[in-house]
């Protein structure tokens, strides 16, 4: 089974089979993160996880590869804080961002300066820049290395993936600084 990007990508086979009784597919992202609290136990914590991880990736990608998304309502300083009046905003700028690239800016991932937010990639020199093996927009590789594919895995695995965020953070604690106090579906 294969879970559908919004966009008619596929995601991680694993990670979409863990999430498949939470959302119907291509629908995972279709709702803005979750800009109130959350009730101390919701019904469905993974639901609630697959809306909440593309932020708590976002955050990770500002910490560990240089992300910067420029002036968002969602950003303050270099902390992702989304509320009831920008959820829409990070929402659309996520969807914007969520495939590995290539982007304009330049990032530092796995030691490399490169165009693409790709992250596990195996990389090759061009020029001056790294690129990974695998970019096209279309390419399951290429796909399974976006920051979409990882929020997913995110979602299913119930932690923060290491290859983004490195071992430091916890989802929880990334939870409540990016939503405030709140019941914490991780």
């Amino acid at each position: 089974m294969r879970g559908k990007h919004p966009r008619g990508r596929p995601g991680p086979a694993a990670a979409a089979a863990a999430v498949a009784g939470v959302a119907p597919a291509g629908c995972g992202f279709n709702l803005p993160p979750k800009p109130k609290p959350h009730p101390a136990h919701p019904a469905n914590p993974a639901a609630v996880r697959l809306a909440d991880a593309p932020a708590l990736l976002v955050q990770c990608a500002i910490r560990t590869a240089g992300l910067r998304p420029g002036s968002q309502s969602w950003l303050q300083g270099s902390s992702v804080r989304i509320t009831t009046t920008n959820a829409a905003d990070f929402q659309n700028w996520f969807r914007t961002h969520d495939a590995p690239g290539p982007y304009p800016q330049t990032f530092v991932i796995d030691g490399h300066q490169t165009h693409y937010l790709a992250f596990g990639a195996t990389w090759v020199p061009k020029g001056s820049q790294w690129v990974p093996t695998h970019t096209a927009r279309n390419d399951p590789v290429a796909q399974h290395t976006s920051l979409y594919a990882w929020s997913v895995w995110a979602a299913a695995q119930d932690r923060l993936p290491p290859l983004v965020c490195g071992t430091s953070l916890t989802a929880a604690g990334l939870q409540a600084q990016i939503f405030g106090p709140s019941g914490n579906p991780w």
